[in-house]
């Protein structure tokens, strides 16, 4: 499993899907491996039918991604040792992912040319993509999908 987090934005990435902050609070989670410290939660993600916590060491700000079922009960731990800038990932594969006929439903096909042109790297209309940032909300109260592009 390949677990990357951006620490500005506290967006994980599973396996090169982002997965968005649900909850932003601070709880005692856990105890470090490395130092035997508190960790403290930074961030709760929607994950394989259950939770997985972003949480760091308050000595040694070591990382963790810890997984929970849908009943809360541990699944399990993994360091997190990469980090990435959500603003630079590859938003192209998740795009891609998400049903045309959905994106068709919210967004105007200059609106979706717009981000999909951005998610490559090419130049858009700005006015398009401004437009379309508008509706993200809408298309995750339809689809529970965060777009963040």
């Amino acid at each position: 499993m390949n677990i990357k987090y951006d620490l500005e934005n506290n967006v994980m990435q599973i396996d090169d899907i982002d997965l968005y902050p649900e909850n932003l609070d601070t709880n005692f989670i856990g105890i470090c491996n490395s130092c035997n410290s508190d960790v403290i939660s930074l961030s709760y993600h929607d994950h394989d039918n259950g939770m997985v916590v972003a949480g760091k060491c308050t000595e040694c700000d070591l990382l963790y991604a810890i997984f929970y079922d849908n009943l809360w009960n541990w699944q399990g731990e993994e360091p997190i040792v990469q980090f990435f800038d959500i603003d630079n990932s590859n938003s192209i594969k998740f795009l891609d992912s998400i049903d045309r006929k959905k994106l068709e439903t919210i967004f105007t096909p200059a609106e979706t040319t717009a981000m999909y042109a951005k998610a490559r790297g090419e130049k858009y209309v700005r006015q398009y993509l401004y437009r379309a940032r508008k509706k993200y909300n809408d298309f995750y109260e339809l689809f529970g999908i965060q777009i963040n592009i």
